[in-house]
């Protein structure tokens, strides 16, 4: 991985207004909204989790989500201006560009979920520090699919049709993993749909320290799945490309 190419990439991206609206803003705006919509967030769903923490849990994982899937509207823009092209001329490697995408999806899901937890605290969010170090720590690696499914998108579609695919791909991972609907109260064959998605079993590893009964090994092998059938995907698409 080139660091002063990843350097170069984290200043564009931070730079980028719609980066820090959609995938730093929206989350946090979305968090505050729904606290208020539950009426200030007292209670507790029916797995026993406060509304707040799970809440802020919610919101934090769309904007892991959010972040690295807009570096694949990055990566189709410049297949479609012929910057990867013009890299292949240079000293980095294809790995080592695949390599520091991944990096940057890494790095851009990470304010989303600092802020949205800074405003749970504000809100009442209590945890001991060994807690907040594992909530954060699985949301941020949770983006790891994420980053992939955004290099894939970013690597097969068209500059024109991105900013419609990366939207579509949030809202669908979002809805039917769990976070816009909890698995809890939802119908049969919509649940086993969740159980498919990583975004569903990020949260599940996320909740496993306050909830009993999760499966963390099936979590574990569901996003290991995915992780390495994009991967695959994309390291076969790269090269299809050279």
């Amino acid at each position: 991985m080139n660091t002063r190419f990843l350097a170069l990439e984290l200043r564009r991206a931070v730079r980028n207004g719609r980066y820090l609206i959609f995938t730093v803003v929206v989350p946090s705006v979305m968090f505050v909204l729904f606290v208020n919509l539950y009426g200030g967030g007292e209670g507790t769903f029916p797995n026993g989790l406060p509304v707040t923490t799970s809440l802020m849990m919610n919101m934090a994982l769309f904007g892991v989500m959010a972040g690295p899937l807009s570096i694949g509207a990055r990566i189709a823009v410049e297949r479609g201006l012929g910057w990867q092209r013009q890299l292949r001329l240079t000293p980095l490697t294809g790995s080592g560009y695949l390599m520091t995408k991944g990096a940057l999806g890494m790095l851009v899901g990470l304010p989303a979920i600092l802020l949205v937890c800074a405003i749970g605290v504000a809100e009442g969010v209590r945890m001991d520090a060994l807690h907040w170090v594992g909530v954060l720590a699985t949301l941020w690696l949770g983006a790891v699919p994420f980053v992939l499914l955004g290099i894939v998108i970013g690597l097969v579609a068209t500059a024109d049709g991105m900013q419609a695919i990366t939207g579509l791909a949030s809202m669908l991972f979002g809805l039917l993993g769990g976070i816009w609907i909890p698995a809890d109260v939802a119908p049969d064959w919509l649940a086993t749909i969740m159980k498919v998605l990583p975004t569903y079993w990020v949260k599940q590893l996320t909740e496993a320290p306050f909830v009993s009964g999760i499966d963390i090994r099936q979590a574990l092998v569901v996003i290991g799945l995915w992780v390495a059938g994009l991967s695959l995907i994309a390291v076969r698409r790269y090269r299809a490309q050279s």
